[in-house]
């Protein structure tokens, strides 16, 4: 009988199940942001790694440059966590 392997997650499956985690784990951290525990720094890797193998595979010009890039990891390469919200209370008018 033969055996099929289960279904690997995607990139975006496994970036978007760690940061759950990270939001779930990181309230239990005092003074620690879910992407600072292990989990946000995973998916934030995976995400610049899977962004840079995209742009290769896109052929992007010097591909060497950007996997040097992705691992070095030295600074992010794509902005962490989620964006910030623009959205500003209005204020009252003087009278």
């Amino acid at each position: 009988m033969a055996y099929a392997p289960p279904s690997r997650y995607s990139p975006a499956e496994l970036i978007e199940q760690l940061r759950e985690a990270a939001e779930e784990i990181a309230p239990e951290l005092p003074g620690i942001r879910a992407e600072e525990t292990l989990e946000g720094e995973a998916a934030q890797t995976i995400e610049e790694m899977a962004e840079a193998l995209m742009r290769i595979a896109n052929g992007a010009a010097r591909p060497q440059d950007l996997a040097r890039a992705a691992l070095e990891a030295k600074a992010p390469l794509k902005p962490i966590g989620r964006p910030k919200s623009t959205v500003v209370k209005m204020q009252r008018p003087r009278r």
